[in-house]
């Protein structure tokens, strides 16, 4: 449980305003956040992290990321999830940050309109269905 603006010492107030005005789903550098959540005052014209520095992330960042284990990450960058992803000297998968905002818009699409994809499997299978029983299908309805 976080406590409210009232009962936050102002280091802590100070970090929560800087991070709010990060874009969602920022990485930001853990010695920068335990910089700013030192006893001394910011030094002036300390640069500001912004946006992450564009470096391709490991499938090991990226099961850190979600909670979730390598193998299923593996298995999301096998099907195709993400997009531009690459082998690394043809043994470590990579996935640039542009790959990973993809598969975050496309998972918040799915949540926000669950029935879609359901309506696209089945229609999917019923083509398929149909495609392996032919024209001669005898109807007995």
């Amino acid at each position: 449980m976080v406590a409210g603006p009232e009962l936050r010492e102002p280091a802590v107030e100070r970090l929560v305003a800087e991070l709010q005005a990060l874009p969602p789903g920022s990485l930001v550098p853990r010695d920068w956040i335990l910089g700013r959540l030192a006893d001394h005052p910011p030094t002036p014209g300390a640069p500001f992290p912004g946006p992450a520095p564009a470096v391709d992330l490991t499938v090991d960042d990226l099961a850190t990321l979600f909670g979730k284990r390598p193998s299923t990450v593996r298995g999301w960058i096998e099907r195709g999830d993400f997009p531009g992803a690459y082998k690394l000297h043809g043994k470590e998968w990579r996935v640039p940050p542009s790959a990973l905002d993809a598969f975050q818009q496309a998972q918040r699409a799915r949540r926000a309109n669950p029935q879609a994809e359901a309506k696209a499997d089945l229609s999917a299978w019923r083509a398929a269905r149909r495609s392996l029983t032919g024209p001669h299908q005898d109807k007995r309805r």
